[in-house]
């Protein structure tokens, strides 16, 4: 419905988007969910459209690709004729030390993790600035802020999004645009057992959760 504030969330089929999709839903925004495998994808938009009142779109994309945002973003304006909310949270990580690393690695990593808020932000700011509103949430990580060993790749990434954030808040400043990180710490979600199963097993009773992440947003 286009008299509702919209939400684009990516990497919005599991963990941290997932629960933030969902509790925009249930707040009563339009929401995009946004990932990369369609079945993550039906399983958000059946929980969203049990909500009352839930209202959703889903749309398979690749963050790293500036054509798959760029019809991301045409197909959410053609639709609800907004972009409110933009929360970007797609995200990867290896666990490997540097010298291990390959440029393979390193290039899919940054990618996804800072090229793609780069690439949504680029397509989306321009429609917040015609609309005098906006609020944008990178989702980077303590990762953003301290260096920890082995995971090189992830926290440039993550570091980097502190600045493109820093850099892009002046910049809207004057169009109502509020842009902010949110940097949690170890969160159990299917990436971070992905990344370390044995780790992740010992240790995920005391990680955050991933709803209360997304409650934070």
């Amino acid at each position: 419905m286009k008299n509702l504030n919209t939400a684009l969330v990516t990497g919005s089929g599991r963990g941290i988007g997932k629960e933030t999709a969902v509790l925009l839903a249930a707040k009563g925004l339009n929401v995009i969910v946004c990932f990369r495998t369609q079945t993550e994808i039906d399983n958000v938009l059946r929980e969203i459209k049990s909500l009352e009142g839930g209202n959703a779109m889903g749309k398979r994309c690749d963050v790293s690709i500036a054509s798959d945002v760029n019809n991301l973003v045409e197909e959410v304006l053609k639709k609800y004729g907004r972009i409110d909310v933009l929360i970007n949270n797609a995200g990867i990580s290896y666990v490997k030390k540097l010298i291990d690393t390959t440029e393979k690695e390193w290039d899919q990593t940054l990618d996804i993790n800072l090229k793609g808020p780069f690439l949504l932000c680029k397509a989306s700011v321009p429609h917040m600035m015609k609309n005098n509103l906006g609020v944008i949430i990178n989702v980077s990580s303590g990762a953003g802020k301290v260096g920890f060993e082995d995971i090189s790749a992830y926290c440039a990434s993550k570091f980097g999004l502190m600045g493109l954030t820093e850099s892009l808040t002046w910049e809207v400043a004057n169009y109502n645009i509020r842009v902010m990180t949110i940097c949690p710490g170890e969160v159990a979600t299917k990436m971070q057992e992905n990344v370390d199963s044995s780790y992740y097993q010992s240790n995920k009773d005391n990680m955050i959760q991933p709803k209360t992440v997304a409650e934070k947003i």
